[in-house]
């Protein structure tokens, strides 16, 4: 990871609105999560993480988008993909979709009264929308292929893996109000598109390696990355976890070269002033921040664990996997820093 994490001054106040969020919606009645496995995961503390510069009540709303998210995944991890219930996933994928459409409507579940919610606090712009709905049609596609018992390809894996994390949406949402300064054609630019999909897989594909023992075939999932490579390579798990690693790293370097060498030449090629050349550059630097703040929070959070214990950790003070060299030292008011790199 050669970016540096940082922490958002409003941690505490995130951390203690989104949970509180959570247990009015009823995320927290023990049927699906319970509160000791919500403050393992420590959910509240990502997008303080993620997004470090934002304010607080774009916090506040994207914290509980990414809750109701991870909320949803275990839907479908616990209730289709294990029981490879294609059925039920679709008329699950269909009641979210109505939601979508009409927010006030009367909601029966907990995912459903919680969309509903999120929906009605800040409406989806069309391009969120279309991405939220190929995320659901990901997830339907994960189902199908457990469903059957197939592996799929690497090439469609990854491409589908993009969406079941809503890699587009993030990086939206990482980017705020940059986002609206930057000429369309020049994030449709292949090169810009590059850097969104290195950026999806550096996260999806680190996730599939830190999550095999979770949410791998042991538990009767066999969507995840390392089991792909496994299966079409014919090998074993360790030497399918090296190549997702390495897989993993090389995007990271792509992106990486890609933010110190391309930015110059497209803001040239686009002919960006000034201010459109400050919106470029904080665009990515907020999508930095997300792979460093989301590498961080992986390595802290007891999601991954095959058996979480109830346990709550501060941010403030680095420990567990990976963190033994790691140093947080203060960077101004609530902010921190590493001060040694952690590869990933």
């Amino acid at each position: 990871m050669p970016f540096s994490a940082r922490l958002s001054p409003h941690v505490d106040r995130v951390r203690q609105h989104t949970k509180t969020w959570a247990r009015d919606m009823g995320m927290l009645d023990g049927l699906l999560w319970t509160e000791a496995y919500y403050d393992q995961s420590d959910f509240g503390s990502f997008t303080p993480l993620a997004h470090p510069a934002l304010g607080l009540d774009a916090l506040v709303q994207i914290s509980d988008m990414h809750v109701w998210a991870w909320y949803v995944a275990d839907i479908f991890y616990d209730g289709y993909f294990r029981t490879r219930d294609l059925a039920g996933a679709k008329a699950f994928v269909a009641r979210m979709r109505s939601v979508m459409d009409d927010p006030a409507q009367p909601t029966w579940t907990v995912a459903e009264r919680a969309l509903a919610d999120l929906l009605t606090r800040a409406p989806l712009s069309a391009r969120d929308e279309a991405s939220l709905v190929e995320y659901f049609d990901a997830l339907l596609w994960e189902v199908h292929c457990n469903a059957q018992n197939r592996v799929p390809d690497p090439v469609d894996f990854v491409e589908m893996r993009r969406r079941t994390i809503a890699a587009d949406m993030s990086a939206r949402l990482a980017a705020g109000r940059h986002l609206d300064e930057l000429p369309a054609e020049l994030m449709a630019n292949s090169t810009m598109q590059a850097m969104v999909d290195a950026f999806a897989d550096i996260t999806s594909l680190k996730a599939d390696v830190v999550g095999y023992d979770r949410f791998g075939p042991d538990t009767g999932i066999i969507t995840n990355a390392v089991e792909v490579v496994r299966t079409f390579f014919d090998c074993e798990v360790q030497q399918a976890v090296n190549m997702v690693a390495d897989l993993v790293n090389a995007r990271m370097r792509q992106f990486a070269t890609s933010a110190a060498e391309d930015l110059p030449y497209l803001a040239d090629q686009y002919r960006l002033d000034a201010g459109q050349r400050e919106a470029l550059k904080a665009y990515v630097e907020a999508l930095k921040a997300w792979l460093a703040g989301e590498l961080l929070w992986t390595q802290r959070t007891g999601r991954y664990q095959p058996y979480p214990t109830p346990s709550v950790a501060s941010f403030h003070r680095p420990s567990g996997l990976g963190t033994r060299s790691l140093s947080i030292q203060p960077q101004g008011r609530g902010q921190v820093t590493p001060t040694k790199s952690v590869s990933a």
